[in-house]
């Protein structure tokens, strides 16, 4: 067990609306099993294989329909994570990049990294006392600037377990912000 405090990187952390990005990256990799090695140049996927949950809204995990619908607030930050359906972390999600219209909807996103933060993993000796390790925490950042509808561009890599990139992918969606 660690003595060390495991604080928040960000204090924006509480105020910010954490949307996750579930892939199925089993089922991109069959749908499209020969992917771009260009990062310059993704395999576009379509829709059904993309999830979206919200932490501030823990019962609705939203349905990858071509739109996502957002109800969030003016002025909040928005932190996006991706990660992967899997047993044993076969295929990873690292997003590389991701772009919003000109709507006025949304801030330009930026990617946030807060490198070495303790955080608590299970201790195998003893499952019910925590152990702890460090780790690199990741985020896509973007701000709600108003009501209203921007196309959304997201670009990401799929990793096997030797953090070798075997595909490179992009996904357009239109996201609704409804404050």
């Amino acid at each position: 067990m660690t003595s060390e405090p495991i604080k928040s990187p960000s204090s924006s952390v509480a105020t910010a609306n954490n949307v996750l990005l579930v892939v199925d990256a089993e089922s991109v990799l069959l749908r499209y099993p020969q992917p771009s090695q260009d990062a310059a140049a993704p395999t576009s996927i379509s829709d059904g294989l993309i999830f979206f949950t919200l932490g501030n809204i823990s019962k609705e995990i939203v349905i990858n329909d071509s739109k996502l619908t957002l109800p969030v607030e003016v002025g909040r930050n928005i932190h996006l994570r991706g990660r992967s359906i899997s047993l044993i972390a076969e295929h990873s999600v690292v997003i590389y990049r991701l772009t919003v219209t000109q709507s006025g909807a949304l801030s330009d996103p930026h990617l946030e990294v807060h490198p070495d933060l303790t955080v608590p993993a299970p201790n195998p000796e003893n499952p019910t006392v925590p152990a702890s390790r460090k780790a690199d925490d990741h985020f896509w950042v973007c701000t709600v600037k108003a009501a209203g509808v921007t196309q959304c561009e997201l670009s990401f890599m799929l990793v096997n377990q030797q953090c070798e990139a075997v595909g490179y992918f992009s996904w357009q969606t239109k996201v609704e912000i409804k404050p």
